[in-house]
């Protein structure tokens, strides 16, 4: 836990209250797909055993000098960083007083705080898995062969070269990987006439549940299952309004991945972690400290955190949209 110096004060109280409260509709993936993973140093090499390791097509027979084939694999190593991040939501005293009867400003205060670090930490992890840079070698794209919103487009078979390239990399198999989206590709998902025809006999597969024709559309890709990010967020700036809602995971995009299981551990691969600094706090903390000059209360909501991805376990599907 880190140390705090002067009048800040740890608001247990207010994080109890938030994570109790039903305010947070908004579906956030980034901790499903970048699992997080405590740590005890804000940066470090992670030792890394080659996918290939114990994968050698080598002949095994004793050679006539009585020995055998041996290993020459070596441990490689990556690393990740964490940095702070945190924002402030002042609560004017005076108001305070005036609403104290109808809702507490405190908690209202802490909810908003915590959903802005929230969103914050599923910006930074849509902005790394879908990220054309990130995932420029050929190895680790695929460019649609067409957009999946026009008639003929072949969906199957842009994840199967996609799937391709990542079992060249990593020897998974196709049913353990998974699909990301966002929902406005899931909608032209379905639409693809190949899935349309798989499920005509059926409930009109628009008229399904989200769940049930992502369920469908993995089942119809041969894959483990599809992750549909519906976050969002108002994109003007601090302090503007009316607000204007833009999707935080783009519609260009889909990533065909090897999911990170949710272990706390290094040594279990795939697409990647969020590294938590767990001397600052295990997730992320609530804290208020008095602003005199304002007559004001600052709640603050601060976390450690980064992310760390391998792109190994990932191939990024472009201009799907």
């Amino acid at each position: 836990m880190s140390k705090y110096v002067g009048s800040t004060k740890l608001r247990s109280d207010l994080k109890t209250l938030i994570e109790a409260s039903p305010m947070g509709t908004v579906n956030l993936v980034a901790n499903k797909i970048l699992p997080e993973t405590p740590v005890i140093e804000k940066t470090a090499q992670v030792p890394e055993l080659s996918t290939g390791a114990g994968m050698k097509l080598l002949d095994t027979k004793r050679a006539p000098d009585g020995s055998f084939k041996r290993g020459a694999w070596v441990w490689g190593a990556q690393t990740y960083y964490t940095y702070e991040y945190g924002y402030e939501e002042p609560v004017d005293n005076v108001q305070e007083l005036l609403n104290s009867d109808i809702f507490s400003e405190e908690t209202i205060s802490a909810m908003v705080a915590r959903n802005q670090l929230l969103l914050a930490r599923e910006k930074r992890a849509a902005e790394a898995l879908f990220n054309a840079t990130t995932f420029a070698a050929g190895a680790d794209s695929e460019a649609a062969d067409a957009v999946w919103s026009i008639a003929g487009s072949d969906g199957f078979k842009d994840v199967n070269d996609a799937y391709n390239k990542l079992f060249a990399k990593t020897g998974k198999a196709k049913i353990q990987c998974r699909l990301l989206i966002n929902e406005v590709v899931l909608r032209e998902a379905i639409r693809l006439t190949q899935v349309a025809d798989a499920v005509k006999y059926t409930t009109p597969i628009e008229n399904m549940e989200e769940s049930i024709q992502a369920k469908l559309l993995a089942t119809f890709f041969g894959i483990g299952g599809v992750d549909v990010a519906t976050s969002y967020a108002d994109s003007t700036a601090l302090g503007v309004d009316p607000a204007i809602f833009s999707r935080l995971f783009a519609n260009a995009y889909a990533l065909l991945y090897f999911p990170t299981p949710a272990i706390p551990s290094w040594k279990v691969p795939g697409i990647g972690r969020q590294p938590v600094y767990t001397k600052f706090a295990k997730d992320y903390i609530i804290e208020s400290y008095p602003e005199e000059r304002t007559d004001s209360t600052i709640i603050r909501a601060r976390e450690f955190r980064g992310i760390f991805l391998d792109t190994k376990y990932g191939v990024l599907i472009t201009t799907v949209l």
